[in-house]
């Protein structure tokens, strides 16, 4: 698996709703501020689609970075090691499991993959 960017992707908001309400997703929007972390993984999938500002991503098993700013799609499958850099963006993320459920951190040692 790996992490695929679709670029203009969706041109307005109710287009996502209306999308990972079709998918049968959990959706989370949110600001996400400044970061530069180490490579990671994530026991669940996501799509996270870009409302404003840019993310890069890297696929470290893929060993490269995708760049995807405002109106892109980025799908992370589970179990993908990966890692984020951005000087802040604001999402909707949609995820495979109900975030509520979730307890403690999210990202996962790539030792432990």
């Amino acid at each position: 698996m790996k992490i695929t960017v679709y670029r203009n992707h969706f041109n307005s908001t109710g287009q996502v709703w209306d999308e990972i309400e079709i998918a049968g997703l959990y959706p989370v929007e949110m600001d996400v501020p400044a970061v530069k972390n180490e490579s990671h993984w994530h026991d669940f999938s996501t799509q996270i689609y870009v409302l404003e500002g840019v993310l890069r991503i890297t696929d470290t098993d893929q060993d490269r970075t995708l760049t995807a700013a405002r109106g892109s799609r980025v799908d992370v499958p589970e179990r993908v090691l990966h890692s984020e850099e951005s000087s802040g963006y604001r999402i909707i993320a949609a995820m495979s499991v109900d975030p509520s459920s979730l307890t403690g951190p999210v990202d996962r040692d790539p030792e432990t993959l």
